[in-house]
């Protein structure tokens, strides 16, 4: 599993899988906010944010199994906290993270149940915070986005759950309504509920799963052969001309596919119809050709699956109810720099509603918080939740973000939980 954690297509399987670089490191232990006391005299409410926990379906390709007896400690020091709310946001349980080797269930109930009993030690830690009065609140990640309410609350009693469009979620909350939590995978084009592609497949189902699905099923099916398969080669695609928008997008998406079955190589033949989803419409297996563009006889560059998606994502975007619409060519190039997602919290919230002053994303698994003052009537702040996956080298895991929403002004905190159960804060760079 540490192997995923290297190399070119990380920046973006790492927006699937894992995270980039670190942004942060612990600071003084004794900063730290006394999480664990219990004092009924404050007034701001207290809220924690946690997200990507990676819990998968068996232990044998989970990326969260060394870390999972940390999650349950630090969910049972919030039952008996003076915590609020404990918001989930988002990649809960993962059903992304999966080699092609394994038969999982085409009924998603059933293969969530599956991670549910594989994990059953955390989801109980989660019912006896939901049991201790703490409010605790999911928000769909681009991992468990085919997770819908109904499953979810059958599996989690009690839950409550923010959601928008199909496999989102944002969640407005505070004292005075000045927080927005969401994952962030609606403004990544690997990442984003695609609702419009692959309909000669899918047919009238609304399926919603985008290119990431399938490039970490393969990047899983890599590190499960222990990324022992020949690299193969691949049709070669010269660049566009730059005056042409449309095909320098659809070469973006070229080269991730290339950058990432060369960083990810499987056994299977290019030809050989071996990746099967069985789920969200698609009932058939397909091909690495099936997914890699190539020169099509007109000339222009395209793939089988998603084809010409470049031209949709402006509608995708609308679908997925972005507020400030990003190109195709930067929210590709942007899935591999954990920066991208961090500008989210400016254009799309900041810089739209002047109420919001607090934004928490996940996604990218890096720790992140910034400050901003300038152009701003009132501080602005922006957290990124980083990832609770047993290995996160170049960054902190088990990290999660704290607010405080007072009547006049929040505080933000972005912690790192300690395998001796302390706590410790993290500062930005």
């Amino acid at each position: 599993m540490k192997m995923l954690k290297t190399g070119f297509i990380l920046t973006v399987v790492l927006m699937f899988i894992v995270s980039l670089s670190a942004c942060a490191k612990p600071s003084n232990q004794a900063d730290a906010l006394p999480l664990w006391e219990n004092d009924s005299g404050h007034a701001a409410k207290r809220i924690v944010v946690i997200s990507d926990l990676h819990l998968g379906a068996e232990d044998s390709f989970s990326q969260t199994t060394k870390n999972r007896p940390f999650i349950v400690a630090f969910l049972e020091k919030i039952t008996v906290s003076d915590v609020d709310e404990l918001v989930i946001d988002g990649d809960l349980l993962d059903e992304w993270f999966v080699p092609i080797s394994y038969t999982q269930p085409t009924d998603l109930k059933a293969f969530f149940k599956q991670v549910a009993v594989n994990n059953a030690s955390v989801i109980e830690a989660i019912e006896k915070v939901i049991k201790s009065g703490v409010k605790v609140t999911y928000i769909p990640g681009n991992h468990d986005m085919l997770l819908t309410d109904e499953i979810l609350a059958e599996l989690i009693p009690g839950i409550n759950q923010a959601r928008d469009e199909a496999g989102l979620g944002t969640y407005r909350l505070g004292m005075r309504s000045e927080i927005v939590i969401e994952h962030g995978h609606r403004y990544d084009t690997f990442n984003a509920p695609d609702p419009l592609s692959n309909k000669e497949i899918t047919g009238d189902y609304p399926s919603i799963i985008p290119p990431g699905y399938f490039l970490t099923r393969m990047a899983a099916t890599s590190v499960a052969e222990g990324q022992s398969a020949p690299a193969k080669d691949l049709p070669l695609i010269q660049t566009p001309s730059s005056s042409d928008a449309d095909q320098l997008g659809a070469y973006a998406y070229y080269q991730t596919w290339s950058g990432a079955m060369g960083t990810y190589p499987i056994s299977a033949g290019f030809n050989d119809k071996v990746i099967s989803c069985g789920v969200d419409g698609y009932n058939n297996s397909f091909a690495l050709s099936d997914l890699l563009p190539t020169v099509q006889e007109d000339g222009s560059i395209s793939a089988i699956l998603y084809a010409n998606v470049q031209r949709q994502w402006d509608a995708i975007q609308d679908a997925n109810g972005v507020v400030t619409k990003n190109p195709y060519t930067t929210a590709t190039a942007g899935g591999q720099n954990h920066t991208y997602f961090d500008g989210q919290a400016v254009s799309q919230y900041f810089n739209v509603d002047p109420t919001i002053d607090v934004v928490v994303l996940g996604h990218t698994h890096v720790p992140v918080i910034t400050h901003y003052t300038e152009g701003y009537n009132r501080e602005k702040i922006y957290a990124n939740t980083g990832t609770w996956v047993d290995t996160a080298p170049q960054s902190e895991d088990m990290t999660f973000v704290v607010i405080e929403s007072g009547k006049e002004s929040s505080n933000v905190q972005l912690m790192q939980y300690m395998p001796d159960g302390t706590i410790s804060n993290i500062e930005q760079q």
